[in-house]
């Protein structure tokens, strides 16, 4: 009898866990922007605001995997450096099955309402994503991080900037870290190689090329027009000096292995199961190195997981990595950020810069 009561609560338990189970934020796609304004009101009561000063909001925006039933609501707090409450941020949710992603973004707002939130402050502010669910009346938080705010001078040859300065956030911490992961997009049975890298300041017009090799021979090369997505970290002011972007670098002709019941031969790819070793990636900036990115493959032509992504329970199939900043494209930046400041100031175990 104790045996199947024991293996009814059991039962139970495991039942509950799968149904009480949420959304996975994928901590890497968590973006936070300074939204400028060009008047600042010193608070929300007064007459007027004070024009042709520069005042600022978060905006924030990230991905969920389901699922997420109906009655849950996402929400971001903002608070001011010395730990005082500044802003709440509601986001659209929408409900979503098992393993369905999407981006989640700011409820749609009254701007003259949000205006009046607007600060002029710069330092480190804490932040925490959160959800409520009214129905059992809890409120989880998903991630709490921090951001680094900063100010610089415009262009000052621009007469309207004459003395103005913007807002940016940090993300020199970024410039050293990589994902790498076989994307399973186009198709998970025969998954091609990708990668994430950061750069700072001018980006859109350079020559951006990529390189993968092995056993120091080069095996694929990506140009421009294989870097197939990009996400920007900027100012208000979009300055090439103060902006960040992330790029994604899909090796169309390098797959981790065929698991595929398909016909196709796949002529012309390079699998990884069949070269097991040390790789490298290698990034050209304007025909200069800018990036250098090592790896080992197994024998099942997955890469090796150093288990870092694992330890920051990142979320997706993503590894973070060391990418080795060469060059002088990122311009002056603070190569040590990484240590505090990684991840909104959830410094990694187990990273370490090359």
């Amino acid at each position: 009898m104790k045996k199947v009561l024991i293996l009814s609560i059991a039962l139970f338990l495991l039942s509950f866990s799968a149904f009480a189970a949420g959304p996975t934020l994928l901590k890497r796609t968590i973006q936070v922007t300074p939204k400028r304004f060009l008047r600042y009101w010193k608070n929300p009561k007064a007459a007027e605001p004070v024009y042709d000063t520069y005042s600022w909001v978060p905006q924030i925006q990230f991905e969920v995997l389901g699922p997420i039933e109906g009655g849950n609501k996402l929400y971001a707090e903002f608070e001011m450096p010395d730990g005082k409450p500044w802003m709440k941020v509601n986001l659209r949710t929408p409900e979503l099955g098992d393993d369905i992603w999407e981006t989640i973004k700011a409820d749609s707002v009254d701007e003259y309402e949000l205006e009046k939130q607007a600060i002029l402050n710069e330092g480190v502010f804490p932040f925490r994503i959160k959800m409520k669910n009214s129905l059992n009346g809890t409120d989880a938080t998903l991630f709490s991080g921090k951001i680094k705010v900063g100010t610089y001078l415009l262009d000052q040859k621009i007469p309207e900037y004459k003395n103005k300065k913007d807002f940016f956030i940090d993300y020199d911490w970024h410039l050293p870290m990589a994902y790498l992961w076989l994307n399973p997009q186009s198709d998970e049975n025969v998954p091609q190689l990708a990668t994430q890298v950061c750069l700072r300041g001018e980006v859109d017009s350079a020559k951006l090329e990529a390189y993968l090799f092995f056993g120091g021979k080069q095996i694929a090369k990506q140009t421009n027009s294989g870097l197939s997505e990009r996400t920007v970290y900027t100012s208000g002011a979009d300055e090439p000096s103060h902006r960040w972007a992330i790029w994604e670098i899909t090796f169309a002709t390098v797959r981790g292995f065929n698991k595929s019941e398909s016909a196709s031969s796949y002529t012309g790819q390079f699998f990884l199961d069949k070269n097991p070793g040390e790789y490298e990636i290698k990034i050209m900036r304007d025909n200069q190195l800018s990036r250098s990115i090592k790896f080992t493959v197994g024998k099942d032509g997955k890469i090796v997981d150093n288990n870092v992504a694992k330890g920051a329970t990142l979320g997706g199939v993503r590894m973070i990595v060391p990418a080795q900043v060469l060059g002088a494209g990122d311009g002056k930046f603070n190569a040590t950020a990484w240590q505090t400041e990684a991840l909104f100031f959830n410094p990694l175990n187990g990273f370490s810069a090359q």
